[in-house]
Parts: structure tokens; C-alpha cells; sequence
């Protein structure tokens, strides 16, 4: 696409001018920022190719079909400024039915993504997102557990299917793609870890391996597990299995239902979530536990984002400072009162 002109003669001329941009791009004498032709839906087809192997893609695929693709898929990729990229926003927030403010972040924060893309491959030379700052997020407070008392509640209501692995995801805090993708070799009983390496594109969220301990809790019910897990490579196998007859993860579906229908008979907060690891979170904070040790548990890529998601729920927190900003309240006058015999 070059563009409109008023008359053939300014439409050839442009065609003239553009083919010769595309042979100085091509031969590597001119930057290919001055590209007028590479759209931002060729160059977000490239992109998602790039990171088809990564976790995240299918939710970031999502995103541009639905929020960015409408709009500008056809736009070529120069074009696209700072101020069209507001009106986007402003568009997704006047919806009928509007799109949230934290909805509308993560969208922008992942369009950001494919632009160091971009910019790496040379088809840009700015990130337009840059110094769009992020929509302001009402806080809320998220649901847990917050006794063992509901814990059991919550397990004791559990079908036979998803109990041990609901006592596993509340007692070590794993996600629960990678607790449907754990084998058997990870979990060394002996020395009490899981090392979790394993999700549905092949690694977890972070993307890096990390080591969960196993608490006494978790210990009682993985020894069980073990003695009766038959041949079984995966602690939870599906029904199905590949080409291969290797066991494939039981799917995610047929364990959320059964879990919203055990929430519901243990009358527990029905906004409980299972893939939510705050369970696990704060009962380890509100026990005494390190906020250090638990982002690495987690999986955070910093202390700093634990600290910010959890660090409310550690009893300790603010012990030192209940002495400060001291004062006392005037006392009230008695009344007198005259004892007689």
C-alpha cells in the first residue's frame, strides 16, 4: 500500500519513488524504517512465528485478533504514532461493552513486546508505547483460604479425582499447568523437592527451572500417591495418549467443574480460584514464613514483585513501628464522692 492520490500522475509518481525505496532497502543503503509497505499485521504475523514455542503466544495471538488487528492491520508500521495508539485505547474504553483499564495495560504492555521485535529487526526505529503511561487499576483484594480449617473443607467436598491434586497445588504454590505436566522423575521424595520444568509449550510460565520443597502435608499425600501410581509417568495422566501411547495431562476443563462444584457444597467464596496460588502465599507468610523463600518457591523473577502482591499478609511486617507516631489521650475529670461511714 502506498497510499491515495489525486491524480494519476501523483499515483505513478509515488509508485516510482516507493520502488526505489524498496531497492535501497533492499541493497542495504537505506534503514528499513522508511519501509511504508511492511504493515503492522505483516509484521505481527513475524512476530508471533518468532515466539511460537513461548507460553505466551496464544494469549498475545488473542489479543491483536481481537483489540489491535481491526484497526490496524493494514496501517503500515511507520504510521503508527503515539496519538492513534491513544485513540485506540480511548475506543476499547467506550465500547459498548468497554474493555478495563487492567485489560487495556496488558494489551499495550504485550504490543510494547512486539515492538522491541520491531526494532530489533529494523522496521522501526521507536517504540510509539513508550511514554504511554498505564491506565490507573482500582486495587483489589484477592481470595484465599486463609485457615487449614478450610483447606480441609475445601478437600474434604473434592472428588476422588482432583483432591490430591488440589492438596498439591494449595501446599507447594505450583501453577496448575505445571502440576498437570509433573512426572513422576521430577519429584524426589527423599530429599523433599519438586523440580518443575514442565508446562504445555515444554517449559513453565517463567520459563525457567525452579525447585519446590515439599512440606509435611504435601509429603503425606505424594508417599501415598507413589505407592499406588502403578505405571504411571504423570501424577495426573488424562484419559488420552499420543501417537506415541505416551500418557498425555489430564485437561484442564475436567478438573475446574469439579472444583467450582466442591467450592460451592464447602460454601467457600465462590470468586476461589484454583490456578490462584494466594492460598499457598499466604498461609506461608501468615505462619512465619520468609518473603524471600517464597518468591523463590513462586517462581517471581524478583523479590520486589512478591513484596508487592504479598508482603500485607506477613505478621511481622509493621511489629517494629506499633510504637511509632505515639500519643495519649487526655484523661476525662472523675467525680468526687465523699465516703461517709
Amino acid at each position: 500500500y502506498v497510499g491515495s492520490f489525486s491524480s494519476r500522475r501523483e499515483a505513478e509518481f509515488a509508485a516510482q519513488q516507493h520502488r526505489v525505496t524498496q531497492r535501497g532497502i533492499k541493497a542495504g543503503e537505506l534503514p528499513a524504517a522508511v519501509d511504508h509497505k511492511r504493515t503492522l499485521g505483516d509484521a505481527l504475523d513475524l512476530w508471533l512465528r518468532a515466539i511460537k514455542d513461548q507460553r505466551s503466544h496464544d494469549e498475545y495471538e488473542s489479543r491483536m485478533r481481537l483489540y489491535v488487528r481491526p484497526t490496524f492491520d493494514s496501517t503500515p508500521l511507520v504510521k503508527i504514532t503515539k496519538a492513534k495508539l491513544i485513540d485506540l485505547r480511548t475506543s476499547l474504553k467506550e465500547r459498548e461493552e468497554p474493555i478495563g483499564n487492567a485489560t487495556i495495560n496488558t494489551l499495550f504492555a504485550s504490543l510494547s513486546a512486539a515492538y522491541s521485535y520491531f526494532i530489533e529487526q529494523g522496521w522501526c526505529s521507536e517504540n510509539p508505547l513508550k511514554f504511554i503511561r498505564d491506565l490507573e487499576v482500582a486495587e483489589r483484594p484477592f481470595v484465599w483460604l486463609q485457615s487449614a480449617g478450610e483447606v480441609q473443607k475445601l478437600l474434604h467436598e473434592c472428588n476422588d479425582n482432583i483432591r490430591t491434586l488440589v492438596a498439591v497445588l494449595v501446599g507447594t504454590g505450583m501453577r496448575l499447568d505445571e502440576a498437570l505436566h509433573l512426572m513422576w522423575v521430577d519429584v524426589d521424595l527423599q530429599h523433599r523437592v519438586i523440580h518443575v520444568h514442565r508446562g504445555r509449550r515444554g517449559a513453565p510460565k517463567s520459563g525457567r527451572l525452579r525447585h519446590v520443597p515439599i512440606f509435611d502435608s504435601v509429603l503425606t499425600v505424594l508417599r501415598e500417591m507413589k505407592l499406588s501410581k502403578g505405571e504411571n509417568t504423570l501424577l495426573w495422566p488424562g484419559a488420552k495418549r499420543d501417537k506415541f501411547e505416551e500418557q498425555l495431562p489430564r485437561n484442564k476443563t475436567s478438573v475446574f467443574r469439579p472444583f467450582k462444584a466442591a467450592v460451592l457444597r464447602a460454601k467457600l467464596p465462590k470468586k476461589f480460584r484454583l490456578h490462584d496460588r494466594h492460598t499457598f502465599a499466604g498461609l506461608f507468610l501468615a505462619s512465619g514464613g520468609d518473603i524471600f523463600k517464597l518468591s523463590k518457591i513462586l517462581g517471581h523473577s524478583s523479590v520486589a514483585i512478591t513484596q508487592q502482591v504479598y508482603a500485607h499478609l506477613h505478621p511481622d511486617a509493621f511489629a517494629e513501628d506499633y510504637s511509632r507516631v505515639a500519643f495519649a489521650m487526655p484523661e476525662k475529670t472523675g467525680a468526687v464522692l465523699r465516703i461517709q461511714r
